[in-house]
């Protein structure tokens, strides 16, 4: 997954500390995490009139949204859906992201605190397959040699309309608006209850696949 085609797009300008509050607010961080290279950064943009906001975020980057990658949506105390959550109380929160390498692509929409709508198209296995809130089904292919971009690009689209206007349609699209928001590393809140990484045993469970990454992306940056 490239870190090029890959974000996470709220409407409106919202101020920095909003968006830190939401991410560090999930209880699975430990003290040291998201530093360095890792830290979550945003910027402020606008496209067609509508203002938005960027969230970027290494560990979506490097390691995959579950939300668009997963046949079923990751539960209720998954980052990535308690990220989306938290930012959309009062906005339109959408995950955009097109592989163009590989062919799959499409968005999760967050609205009023909750996971509203869902369309990916992926053909990175040997069957394309459409995604959406109620899961997963087989996508059959009508022409071999157009094969599924333009659904791809069709997804990608709809998701990004409600927050980035229309004509977002490719990987490269995707890329130069993200390319062009000057992002800034966000500062964890002050009073931020800190889980000790020295004592993991008292901290809320963390998955394999963040754990991993995690030591991936530190080892990375270090």
């Amino acid at each position: 997954m490239s870190t090029r085609n890959t974000g996470v797009f709220l409407s409106g300008h919202v101020p920095p500390a909003e968006v830190a509050q939401a991410v560090w607010s999930w209880p699975g961080f430990l003290e040291g995490d998201l530093r360095g290279a890792e830290a979550p950064r945003a910027g402020q943009g606008e496209r067609g009139g509508l203002r938005y906001t960027l969230l970027a975020l290494r560990l979506f980057e490097v390691g995959g949204l579950l939300t668009l990658d997963r046949a079923e949506v990751p539960p209720e105390d998954d980052l990535e859906i308690h990220v989306g959550r938290q930012l959309s109380r009062d906005r339109a929160v959408v995950f955009l992201h097109f592989d163009e390498e590989r062919g799959a692509g499409g968005y999760a929409r967050f609205e009023g605190g909750r996971l509203v709508a869902r369309r990916v198209v992926d053909g990175r296995d040997y069957q394309p397959v459409a995604r959406d809130l109620g899961g997963e089904r087989p996508l059959p292919v009508a022409d071999e040699e157009a094969w599924i971009w333009a659904d791809i690009s069709d997804a990608l689209e709809e998701g990004a309309a409600p927050v980035l206007g229309p004509g977002v349609r490719t990987d490269d699209d995707l890329a130069a608006i993200i390319a062009a928001t000057p992002l800034s590393t966000l500062v964890p809140p002050t009073g931020r209850a800190w889980h000790p990484a020295t004592t993991a045993s008292a901290a809320p469970p963390r998955s394999g696949r963040l754990r991993g990454l995690l030591r991936r992306l530190q080892g990375e940056s270090g």
